[in-house]
């Protein structure tokens, strides 16, 4: 999977409809894991965020040794209950 492919799959919606993920063709799209790297140049953040978010439990993530690894779907979760906190906020 391309970095390319989850942005669009994470990117901005128009409608309920819309804003749920769609896979890529593949069935095992979400065992393509993302690093960290990967992560912060599609969320534009900083590594430091990224391990703290990671420690706190707000964003799931995969250890393989000493290394971190994400699926495209625990992303796509995370945003997703991001938009919908802030939503209903006036």
């Amino acid at each position: 999977m391309t970095r390319e492919t989850v942005a669009i799959n994470i990117g901005p919606a128009r409608n309920d409809a819309a804003r749920r993920p769609v896979p890529p063709q593949s069935s095992y799209w979400d065992l393509d894991l993302l690093t960290p790297d990967d992560v912060c140049a599609l969320l534009k953040v900083k590594k430091s965020w990224l391990y703290d978010a990671v420690e706190n439990g707000a964003l799931e993530a995969i250890r393989l040794g000493k290394q971190l690894r994400f699926r495209p779907s625990a992303l796509m979760r995370y945003l997703e209950e991001r938009v919908s906190n802030t939503n209903g906020r006036g």
